[in-house]
C-alpha cells in the first residue's frame, strides 16, 4: 500500500464501495440520504479537509459507493493547546518563571520562553501550544470505512456472522481505491481489495478498479449504472419515449419511480398491453393493478383517460424482453380479471347492504365494531358541524356521508386492494345515485394518507375527515396505544397532523378539547373497554399540538417561538399556527423589546404573588401612587382590544397594541413599591401586577420568543 513516488503530497480520488445482498429499496434509499453526512463527519473528525460537493454517495442494489473527487493526501496539521498553572503562580513580580512554569513546561517538552498567556474562564494561565503535522490520508482511510460502514443504519437490519457488523443486508464485498493504491483492511471478516462486481447476470466475473476515478465508467462497462440520478434520468427519458410512441403519455400516481430506481442497475423500459375491455373498471382500480406490487407505468390518452397498455422498467438483458413481457401481461390480466370479479360482486351487494353487515367488523377488540364507529362518526360530524356553524346543506351532506364511510370495509376490493378503501365506497355510491358531494366526501375522509399528500377538497369531506381523525386518536389514547418512538401502528401521528392542515386549510376554528371530550364521551356512551380518565383528553390535545410544533420546526421556525406561542393556552389549531406567524413576524420589529420588557418586569414581580392572588380583583380604592391607576386604567383599556382582534385572529395588531403598554408598566415599577409592607396594599399592588402579566400571556410567551436565534432583517 506504499504510495508512488511523488504522489503523497498530490490530492486523489477516493472510492470506497460496499458490495451486498440486494438491498430493499426502503433500506437503499436511506443509505443515499445518510451516507454523504457519515462521510463528512468521518473526515472532519479526523482532521482531513474536503468540500462536500466533492463528495458523491451511490447506491444500487447491490452496493453503497462512496466516491469523493480529490481528497487530501494529509490530515490538516493540528494545534495542540494545553492549559498549565494560573499567570500569577507562573511568574514572580519581575516577570520571571517560577518552578511552576519550568516545570510544566519541561513536562510539555517545550522552553519556557514559548508558553503563551491566555484567558480562560475569566483568569489567566499559562499554555503549551505546539503543531502537530497531519498524518497521510492513506494511513486513516481503513478506520474511516469502518466508521462509514458501521454508521449507516436501516429500520431493520441482520446479523449473520460473530461480528458485530449489523446490515441491512449480508455484505459481500468491499472495494477501497485511493488514486490508484489499492487501500487493505479487515471488516467483518471481509478483506478490503479492488475488485468490484458488475450486473448479477449480464456481467462476466468480478470488475478490478484500476483507478478510483475510473470506478463509474468500468461499472457502466460492466452493465451497472452506480448513480440512482443518473438510472432516474434515464429511466424517465425512456419512459416518455416509450409512452410516445403509442400516443400516449405515463403517470405514475403511485409514485412506484422512487422504489423502481433502486431496484435496477441496468434499467431499459419495455411496453405491454391488456385487454382493452377491461377499462370499463374504474381508472384507480385499473392503475392500483398495475403500480400495486408491480411497478408498471399506465399510460393515459391525450384526453387523460386511461388506455389498455402500461410500461414498465426491466432490469435483465433487453434482448429477452419479449418473454418478460409475456409474462408480465399474463400477471397483470390475471390480477385485473381479480379486479373485475370483486367489483362486480360488490356491485351486486350494494354499498347499503355492506353498511348493514359493519356490525359483524371489529374496528378494535376493546373499541367495538366498525358499525359502532360508524355512529360514532355520525355523533362526531353532527357535534363538530354545531362547533364551527356548518351551514345546513353540509350538515346533511355529511351526515349522509358518515353513515356510508366505512360501508367499503366489507367489500371484496378492499379485502384485495387495501389502498382503495374511502375511494371504491364512493364510486359504489355514486352508482348507486347517492348525490355526488356525498360521494366525495365519502373519498376524501381518509385524506391525508401521508405527510404532505393529497388533501379534502370540499368542506363535507373535510368535516368527516377530521372526525375519522379525532375517533382514531382518542381510541389510541383510551386503550394506552399511543405512539412510542419509531411505532405508529394505527397511524396516529399522521392523523393528528392531518387533523391540523385540514383545520389550517379550511380555517376550521375550535377548541380541540372540547371535540376531543365529546369523542371520548362517545366511547363512554358505547361501554366501550376504555379508560376512563379525565386527562386523557388534555394528553390527546398535547399531542396534536406536539405535532404542529414539529411541522412548524420542521419547516424552520424556532422551537423557541412555537414554544412562546402555546403558552398562551389556545384550545384552537388555527389560532395556534395564526398565533406562531404573529410572533415570528413580530420579533423583528422595535416594538417586540418594548412587550417583552414589559412582560418581563411583570411576571418577575408576579412570581412572588401567592396562589391566593389568582384572579384576585384588584380595588382602585387603595391605590395610593398616580402610576398605580395609570397602569389599572392602561390594562382595562387595553383588554377589550386585545379581546377583539384575538377574536379576530389578528395577532400581528393584537402584539402590537399590547407592546403600548410598556410606559405604564415602566412608570409603575419606578414610582410604586409593590412588596410594601402593608399587606393589602402589596397584594393589590401584586394583583395588578399580574392582571397585566395574564393579559399580556394570552399573546404567548415573550421571554421565550426572546431565547430564539435572532431574526435577520
Amino acid at each position: 500500500m506504499a504510495p508512488a513516488a511523488g504522489s503523497e503530497m498530490v490530492p486523489q480520488d477516493f472510492l470506497f464501495e460496499i458490495g451486498s445482498e440486494e438491498l430493499p429499496a426502503a433500506a437503499a434509499r436511506s443509505a443515499a440520504a445518510q451516507t454523504g453526512q457519515l462521510v463528512a463527519q468521518s473526515l472532519a473528525r479526523h482532521h482531513i479537509e474536503t468540500d462536500s460537493d466533492t463528495i458523491s454517495v451511490w447506491v444500487t442494489p447491490r452496493r453503497i459507493a462512496v466516491f469523493i473527487k480529490g481528497l487530501a493526501p494529509l490530515q490538516q496539521t493540528q494545534e495542540i493547546v494545553e492549559r498549565g498553572p494560573v499567570a500569577a503562580k507562573s511568574f514572580d513580580d519581575d516577570g520571571k518563571p517560577t518552578k511552576a512554569a519550568e516545570g510544566f513546561a519541561r513536562a510539555k517538552g517545550i522552553p519556557v520562553n514559548q508558553l503563551e498567556l491566555r484567558e480562560h474562564e475569566g483568569q489567566q494561565f499559562v499554555f503549551a501550544v505546539h503543531s502537530r503535522e497531519g498524518l497521510p490520508t492513506l494511513e486513516l482511510l481503513p478506520d474511516i470505512c469502518r466508521e462509514i460502514l458501521h454508521g449507516i443504519s436501516f429500520p431493520k437490519t441482520m446479523h449473520w456472522d460473530d461480528a458485530d457488523l449489523r446490515f441491512s443486508r449480508p455484505v459481500r464485498w468491499l472495494a477501497t481505491k485511493y488514486g490508484s493504491l489499492t487501500v487493505k483492511y479487515e471488516i467483518a471478516g471481509i478483506i478490503s481489495g479492488d475488485q468490484s462486481r458488475g450486473h448479477r447476470f449480464l456481467a462476466d466475473g468480478p470488475v478490478r478498479i484500476e483507478n478510483a476515478g475510473d470506478y463509474r465508467e468500468q461499472l457502466r462497462a460492466a452493465r451497472v449504472i452506480v448513480d440512482q440520478e443518473e438510472r432516474r434520468q434515464l429511466i424517465l427519458e425512456e419512459l416518455a419515449v416509450a409512452a410516445g410512441k403509442q400516443a400516449a403519455s405515463f403517470i405514475d400516481p403511485a409514485g412506484e419511480l422512487e422504489e423502481v430506481i433502486y431496484l435496477v442497475e441496468n434499467p431499459s423500459v419495455h411496453a405491454g398491453d391488456f385487454g382493452e375491455d377491461h377499462l370499463r373498471l374504474p381508472d384507480r382500480v385499473l392503475t392500483t393493478c398495475m403500480q400495486s406490487h408491480q411497478r408498471y407505468f399506465p399510460l393515459t390518452a391525450e384526453d387523460g383517460s386511461l388506455i389498455a397498455g402500461f410500461l414498465y422498467v426491466m432490469n435483465g438483458d433487453p434482448d429477452c424482453a419479449g418473454a418478460i413481457t409475456e409474462g408480465n401481461e399474463r400477471v397483470l390480466e390475471g390480477r385485473i380479471e381479480d379486479a373485475e370479479f370483486s367489483f362486480d360482486k360488490d356491485l351486486k351487494t350494494g354499498i347499503e347492504a355492506m353498511a348493514g353487515e359493519l356490525d359483524k367488523v371489529v374496528f378494535h377488540r376493546r373499541l367495538g365494531s366498525l358499525a359502532q364507529k360508524t355512529a360514532r362518526l355520525e355523533a362526531l360530524v353532527s357535534y363538530f358541524a354545531d362547533l364551527i356553524q356548518l351551514p345546513e346543506h353540509d350538515q346533511k351532506t355529511v351526515l349522509a356521508a358518515a353513515r356510508l364511510a366505512k360501508a367499503d370495509q366489507v367489500s371484496i376490493m378492499v379485502q384485495e386492494f387495501a389502498d382503495l378503501e374511502g375511494y371504491i365506497g364512493s364510486i359504489y355510491a355514486r352508482m348507486e345515485g347517492f348525490p355526488s358531494d356525498v360521494c366525495t366526501a365519502i373519498e376524501e375522509h381518509f385524506l391525508p394518507t401521508s405527510a404532505g399528500g393529497g388533501m379534502p377538497s370540499t368542506v363535507p369531506g373535510a368535516v368527516l375527515a377530521i372526525a375519522e381523525k379525532v375517533d382514531n386518536i382518542v381510541g389510541s389514547f383510551a386503550v394506552d396505544e399511543v405512539p412510542t418512538g419509531s411505532r405508529d401502528p394505527y397511524g396516529i401521528r399522521r392523523a393528528a397532523a392531518g387533523l391540523a392542515a385540514i383545520s389550517m386549510r379550511f380555517g376550521f376554528d375550535f377548541d380541540l378539547e372540547v371535540l376531543l371530550a365529546a369523542g371520548q364521551k362517545l366511547y363512554q356512551d358505547q361501554n366501550a373497554d376504555i379508560i376512563k380518565d379525565e386527562s386523557l383528553t388534555e394528553a390527546a390535545s398535547a399531542f396534536i399540538f406536539d405535532r404542529i410544533q414539529h411541522r412548524q420546526v420542521e419547516n424552520g421556525m424556532p422551537v423557541e417561538v412555537v414554544e412562546a406561542a402555546r403558552a398562551a393556552g389556545l384550545g384552537s389549531t388555527l389560532r395556534l399556527e395564526a398565533l406562531v406567524a404573529a410572533l415570528d413576524v413580530f420579533r423583528g420589529e422595535d416594538a417586540f423589546e418594548d412587550l417583552h420588557t414589559a412582560y418581563f418586569r411583570c411576571t418577575k414581580i408576579a412570581a412572588k404573588a401567592g396562589a391566593d392572588l389568582q384572579g384576585a380583583t384588584v380595588d382602585k380604592l387603595l391605590f395610593q401612587e398616580e402610576a398605580e391607576g395609570e397602569l389599572f386604567e392602561a390594562v382595562t383599556d387595553l383588554e377589550p382590544v386585545i379581546h377583539k382582534l384575538t377574536l379576530a385572529r389578528d395577532y400581528e395588531a393584537a402584539l402590537k397594541a399590547a407592546a403600548g403598554i410598556r410606559p405604564a408598566v415602566d412608570r409603575f415599577f419606578g414610582d410604586v413599591m409593590v412588596m410594601d409592607k402593608d399587606e393589602k396594599l402589596r397584594n393589590n399592588r401584586l394583583a395588578l401586577v399580574m392582571k397585566t402579566a395574564v393579559l399580556l400571556r394570552q399573546l404567548g410567551d415573550p421571554m421565550r420568543v426572546a431565547a430564539a436565534p435572532r431574526k435577520e432583517l
